[in-house]
């Protein structure tokens, strides 16, 4: 019951103490950027990327935070453009992650992508967004008109360099902006699929907490010490797949946290069962990374109603059910997107969804991962790597 205060009161502080959409937009309005107090970024630095992005022709906006918003940059540059005129850009820089939402016409997705995913190695703030700037506008300039003059092709010893070379050149050229091209691409993607699912498991690991916290007055007043040992080892496995998860690099990683999830949640069932007088329900089977489809029902099978269970005999009022419940969700989204990726490395086209509220996406994600939303409006964004 202690714990809870305390989580409940650090999650008030927090929510009393981070910055808002609405409280950036008045002076996103006003200045074309928002800086909350505390972050750490020269203003003239964010103050000169509205100026050229504005000379650029496009309608950007900054927002630099001192916290980590929740879902992550991407998603409070999402709720902040709802707030602002059509055809707008709006970056946010935030301590672990760089995103941006964007309705318009100036700047493609893809520009803004590239921008985002080389702003990501800036090691500081006001690094971050003069690495965006930069890419963002010089993706957007008109090509250098050549000079009239001699093409090389003339007798006399011209100093022109033969068409061969120039076409030789130019295509090394391409081949090797196509292969860096294609590579930070995938890098995007596949860190916005990692974005999303570690979102989920966040929301799953707090369910767990949740349901870890509610137990904690029964099992401590309860004799059994096999509901004890139960209750202390989800406990154990909720810390380690909490660990697990803010260390994983690769879906095969996250595989593992849902096994662990499901082995935290089997551990609450029987201790539940055994408080309840029931048996204990069969143990979960490690999670396979081939999705196994169940057969069809036969047509004439017709599913039954909800199971109703009779409430507990018990003086401890608690819940018919837990809010964990399972991570056959999470499964099913890593196992798809494996697959995905599998078609991908066979010459598909990739699974190319970010995500949206940032299980991962959003988004926190390693990479610039993007989703498009219909009308023209698109977001992305991915975790510091400076």
């Amino acid at each position: 019951m202690h714990m809870r205060k305390v989580l409940t009161a650090l999650v008030a502080l927090l929510l009393l103490t981070a910055a808002t959409p609405e409280e950036a937009v008045s002076q996103l309005e006003a200045n074309g950027y928002f800086i909350e107090p505390g972050a750490n970024v020269t203003e003239e630095v964010v103050s000169d990327a509205v100026s050229e992005g504005r000379n650029a022709g496009g309608r950007l906006y900054f927002v630099v935070l001192a916290e980590e918003p929740p879902g992550g940059a991407p998603t409070f540059s999402d709720s902040t453009l709802d707030l602002l005129p059509a055809d707008s850009y709006v970056v946010t820089v935030a301590p672990r992650s760089v995103g941006f939402a964007e309705d318009g016409d100036v700047w493609t997705q893809e520009q803004m992508n590239e921008a985002v995913d080389a702003s990501l190695e800036g090691g500081s703030d006001d690094e971050v967004i003069e690495i965006f700037i930069g890419v963002l506008t010089s993706s957007s300039d008109p090509g250098v008109e050549p000079e009239p003059g001699d093409d090389g092709a003339g007798s006399g010893g011209g100093g022109g360099i033969p068409f061969g070379w120039i076409l030789l050149l130019g295509g090394g050229a391409f081949l090797t902006w196509w292969f860096f091209s294609t590579q930070s691409r995938s890098r995007r993607v596949a860190a916005g699929r990692l974005a999303e699912v570690k979102t989920l498991a966040r929301q799953k690991l707090d369910e767990v907490a949740n349901d870890i916290l509610e137990l904690e007055h029964e099992v401590g007043v309860s004799d059994n010490t096999e509901v004890r040992q139960h209750y202390e080892n989800a406990s154990a496995t909720y810390s380690r797949a909490m660990e697990d998860t803010e260390r994983a690099n690769t879906l095969p990683e996250m595989l593992k946290v849902s096994g662990e999830l499901d082995l935290a949640i089997w551990e609450l069932d029987c201790a539940e069962a055994l408080l309840d007088g029931k048996e204990k329900p069969p143990k979960p089977e490690p999670p396979k990374q081939e999705p196994v489809l169940p057969p069809p029902p036969p047509p004439e099978a017709i599913s039954p109603g909800p199971k109703t269970v009779p409430p507990t005999p018990s003086e401890f009022d608690r819940r018919p059910q837990r809010q964990s419940g399972g991570s056959n969700d999470m499964l099913t989204m890593l196992l798809t997107m494996m697959a995905m990726g599998g078609m991908r490395g066979r010459g598909g086209g990739g699974f190319g969804g970010g995500f949206g509220g940032g299980f991962g996406g959003g988004g926190r994600s390693s990479g610039g991962g993007f989703r498009s939303m219909g009308g023209g409006r698109s977001r992305g964004g991915g975790s510091r790597r400076g």
